[in-house]
C-alpha cells in the first residue's frame, strides 16, 4: 500500500494495489487525462511512502486504520466515526465473599471504545438518545443493574427495584447465576434474538405457577409483556433472515449519506445513518468498498448477508476480510427484486432523506460561517478571512494541576479532532502568563520541526489566547522567539469583550449582536470547557490517590481487592494483619507495611 503527503507532510491519500510499481506510476503518467479528482490529488503530492503487507486483507486493515487516523481528504471517510456509542456487558467475575461485590454483578453501561477485554459490545448506535431510551425500556424487561459501584456497596435496594427496573443483587435478591442469565438475556435481546428470551421467560412463568409462587409468576409475566412491546414495534417477515445488514447509498458532490438498517430474526431492529465525506469523483463501488471496511472495523458483529445497493470494488477481498472477522461464510448480495430489494429501497430512501437534510444543514452553516468571518477580517483588518482559527486558555486551583487548552476552528465551526492539552511543565504556582507563554512555545515549536501532526504542524491564520494584554504579551514573546509573530494573535478580555493588540493602543470592540462577535465567543467559550473539563480530570484524578500509594508492593488490582473488602480507608486502617492478609492478592509483608504507613 502507499501514502500521499503535500507539501505539509499531511496525509492526503491512502491507496493499496497489489502492484504498486504500476499504479503510482499512473498517476504521474498522462497526468492531463486524469478524472479532476486525480489531477487536484496529483497537484498537491509532495512525498510518498510504500507500506509492505503480507497480504490483501492485510492491507485493507492498515488503509482503515491510517483513514481513522488522519482522515485524509481524497479518501472516503466516515464523519465523526470517533464518536459513535456502544453498549457494553462486562465480564461477570467470580468471587468467594458472602457478601455481593461489585465486579460479581457488573453493571452494563455505554463506551465509546471498543475495549480488549471478554466484555461484549453492542453496536455502533449513532444516535444516542434511541439507545439510552432503547436501554431503559429493556431493563423493564430484564432488570439488570444501574447503579454505581459505592451505591451497589451499601447493600440496600435503592428506587430502580421498587420501579422494577433492578433485580436488586446488591441486597442479595438473585444469586450470581440468575444475574448472569440476567446478562445473557440482554445480549440476545440486543443480539435480535428475542424468542429465545420469551421463551426461557414463559418456561419460568409456567413453573412459579405449578409452585404457586404467583407474585414470581406476576412479575415474569410483567417482563415478557415489556418484551413483546419492544418487539411489537418492529417491523417483522420470516423470509428476512436471522442476521442481515441492509445498506443504502446516497451521495451529492461532496457529501454522501449511508443508511444500515440491522435485521436479526427476522426483525428490523434499528435503522442508522452514516455521513461520508471525500465521495467527490468517487464510484458507488469504490465508496463501499471503503465505508464497508471502515464500518466493520468498529463493529463487533458480522451479519450473515449483507444487502448492498452496488457490487463493491475489490468485493472478494472485502469478502474474505468480513470472513475473517466474523469466522464463517458472508454473503454479499445486490437483489433486483423480492423482500431484499424492498428492504434495500427503504435503505435507499432513508439515505436520500438523510443526505437532503445534512446538505440544507451544511449550506445554512458555512453560509453564516462565511459571513462571520467575512466580518472578523474586516474589524480585525485582516489580509484575508481566518480560516484557521486557534484559541488558547489556562486553568488550575492555585497553580495546581495547571493546563492549557488549544481549541481549533475550521471554517467558522470547531474540529475537534485538532484540539489539543498541555499539562504545564515548567511554571510553579499560580502563574497564569508565564503557562501561557510556555503553551504557545510548545505549540508552535511543532511548526519549526514540521511536525506531521495533523493539528500542531498546521500553521493557523489567527490566534486568540484568552485574557487581556499581559496574557497576550506572554503570547507574543513566546511567538517571537520562534519566529512566528507574523501569524495575526489578539488577547481577548472578557470583561469588556474587547481583543487587544500586541503593543497595547486602543482594543478593539466588536460590534455588538455582530457575526464576529458570536464567533470569537464562542471559540473563547470553548477553550474555556476544554481547558476546564482537563483541568478538573486530572485535579480529581489526584484527589484519588490516598495513603495507600505509598505502601511498596501494592497494586491497583490490590488496592481495588482491599477497598472492595473493607469499604474504606479507615477500615483497612482499623483492620488486623491477619484481617488484611485474608484478601486476595495480599501478602504478609504488604499486610505488614499497610499498617505502618496508616
Amino acid at each position: 500500500m502507499y501514502i500521499f503527503r503535500n507539501s505539509a507532510a499531511q496525509v492526503i491519500y491512502v491507496g493499496k494495489s497489489a502492484s504498486l510499481r504500476d499504479r503510482l506510476r499512473s498517476y504521474f503518467t498522462a497526468v492531463s487525462a486524469h478524472p479532476v479528482r486525480t489531477r487536484r490529488l496529483v497537484e498537491q503530492v509532495a512525498d510518498f511512502e510504500v507500506v509492505a503487507t503480507g497480504t490483501e486483507q492485510q492491507a485493507l486493515i492498515t488503509e482503515n486504520t491510517l483513514i481513522k487516523r488522519h482522515h485524509p481528504r481524497f479518501n472516503v471517510r466516515l464523519k465523526d466515526d470517533k464518536n459513535y456509542l456502544y453498549f457494553k456487558i462486562p465480564e461477570v467475575v467470580p468471587g468467594d465473599s458472602e457478601s455481593p461485590a461489585p465486579a460479581e454483578f457488573p453493571r452494563p453501561g455505554y463506551t465509546r471504545r471498543l475495549g480488549q477485554d471478554r466484555a461484549r459490545y453492542f453496536g455502533p448506535y449513532t444516535d444516542a438518545k434511541v439507545l439510552r431510551r432503547s436501554i431503559r425500556e429493556l431493563r423493564a424487561a430484564v432488570p439488570f443493574r444501574g447503579c454505581s459501584d459505592p451505591m451497589f456497596k451499601r447493600g440496600r435496594v435503592c428506587l430502580d427495584y421498587h420501579l422494577g427496573i433492578c433485580a436488586g443483587p446488591c441486597a442479595g435478591l438473585i444469586d450470581r447465576q440468575g444475574y448472569q442469565q440476567l446478562l445473557d438475556d440482554a445480549a440476545a435481546f440486543l443480539s435480535g434474538h428475542t424468542g429465545v428470551v420469551v421463551g426461557r421467560l414463559e418456561q419460568a412463568m409456567a413453573k412459579a405457577s405449578e409452585e404457586l409462587d404467583f407474585e414470581r409468576a406476576a412479575a415474569l409475566r410483567d417482563r415478557v409483556r415489556a418484551v413483546h412491546k419492544l418487539t411489537d414495534e418492529q417491523i417483522t417477515s420470516p423470509r428476512l433472515g436471522s442476521e442481515v445488514d441492509v445498506f443504502g447509498l446516497a451521495t451529492g458532490s461532496t457529501q454522501g449519506m449511508v443508511a444500515v438498517l440491522s435485521v436479526r430474526e427476522g426483525r428490523i431492529q434499528g435503522v442508522t445513518r452514516h455521513p461520508l465525506e471525500g465521495v467527490q469523483g468517487m464510484t458507488r463501488g469504490e465508496i463501499m468498498a471503503s465505508f464497508l471496511g471502515q464500518f466493520y472495523a468498529g463493529t463487533p458483529v458480522v451479519p450473515r448477508i449483507l444487502v448492498l445497493p452496488t457490487p463493491p470494488d475489490d468485493a472478494l477481498v472485502i469478502r474474505d476480510y468480513l470472513e475473517a472477522r466474523r469466522q464463517t461464510k458472508v454473503d454479499l448480495r445486490v437483489p433486483s427484486r423480492g423482500v431484499f430489494r424492498n428492504l434495500l429501497a427503504r435503505a435507499e430512501e432513508t439515505a436520500e432523506a438523510g443526505l437532503a437534510q445534512s446538505v440544507v444543514t451544511q449550506d445554512f452553516d458555512q453560509a453564516r460561517g462565511d459571513a462571520a468571518l467575512a466580518d472578523l477580517c474586516s474589524q480585525l483588518g485582516l489580509q484575508a478571512p481566518p480560516l484557521r482559527m486557534e484559541c488558547y486558555d489556562i486553568s488550575n486551583t492555585m497553580g495546581q494541576q495547571s493546563v492549557g487548552s488549544m481549541v481549533v476552528f475550521v471554517d467558522g465551526r470547531p474540529k475537534v479532532s485538532d484540539y489539543r492539552i498541555f499539562g504545564i511543565k515548567t511554571v510553579e504556582g499560580p502563574n497564569d502568563f508565564a503557562s501561557m507563554q510556555e503553551v504557545i512555545s510548545r505549540r508552535f515549536a511543532h511548526v519549526l520541526e514540521q511536525d506531521r501532526d495533523a493539528s500542531l504542524g498546521v500553521v493557523p491564520d489567527l490566534v486568540i489566547v484568552d485574557g487581556g494584554e499581559g496574557q497576550l504579551a506572554s503570547a507574543h514573546r513566546a511567538m517571537v522567539q520562534l519566529g512566528v509573530d507574523q501569524i495575526p494573535h489578539f488577547g481577548l478580555a472578557k470583561r469588556f469583550e474587547e481583543l487587544h493588540r500586541v503593543g497595547g493602543g486602543e482594543p478593539v470592540h466588536l460590534e455588538q449582536g455582530s457575526q464576529a462577535l458570536f464567533l470569537v465567543q464562542r471559540i473563547r467559550d470553548e477553550a474555556h470547557r476544554f481547558a476546564i473539563t482537563r483541568h478538573r480530570a486530572r485535579r480529581q484524578k489526584a484527589g484519588l490517590q490516598s495513603r495507600l500509594d505509598e505502601v511498596s508492593g501494592l497494586g491497583p488490582k490490590r488496592k481495588r481487592a482491599l477497598l472492595q473488602a473493607f469499604g474504606s480507608l479507615a477500615a483497612i486502617k482499623e483492620a488486623s494483619i491477619e484481617d488484611l492478609v485474608a484478601v486476595r492478592g495480599v501478602t504478609r509483608p504488604v499486610a505488614a507495611a499497610i499498617k505502618e504507613i496508616l
